[in-house]
């Protein structure tokens, strides 16, 4: 289940952003290997046997704009309470979407977190593999799956 995550979370963050934000991206190396991206939202779904931590980073220009489409205001309107209310419904949807696609009922979602990255590398969610998109070719930013056993 947890092997081939990587085509389940684009096809169910690329679904959600364009339904719900109405933002299209495209997935690709964004040439960031730091990853210096501005918020950190992350959820996990537990069962038994372990959790699934779902991370996304998301640079702040790209969540100002997917916040006002979502709440259908102007950009300059967004407050950042409202941005960061925003990109935990985001991946509180990407959870929920994930949870539905792998029709496993044991999986319990549990509740969204966000924060804003700092400079300090530690704060940032590690993963082997990250999946980097963009929007309109500008890095817009990453998401990732994590495993933990026990």
């Amino acid at each position: 289940m947890v092997l081939k995550w990587e085509p389940v979370l684009k096809d169910v963050i690329s679904e959600i952003l364009e339904t719900m934000f109405f933002a299209m991206v495209e997935f690709q190396d964004c040439g960031r290997g730091d990853r210096c991206f501005d918020y950190e939202s992350e959820i996990e779904l537990q069962n038994h046997e372990g959790r699934i931590a779902i991370s996304l980073q998301l640079s702040e220009g790209f969540a100002r704009m997917i916040t006002a489409g979502f709440l259908g205001i102007e950009e300059n309107q967004v407050k950042d309470e409202d941005l960061r209310d925003s990109v935990k419904e985001l991946v509180n949807m990407i959870g929920g979407g994930y949870h539905a696609r792998i029709n496993d009922a044991a999986w319990k979602l549990g509740i969204p977190r966000v924060w804003k990255i700092g400079s300090d590398p530690t704060h940032r969610a590690q993963a082997a593999v990250r999946l980097d998109f963009s929007f309109f070719e500008e890095p817009a930013g990453s998401a990732a799956l994590s495993y933990l056993a026990g």
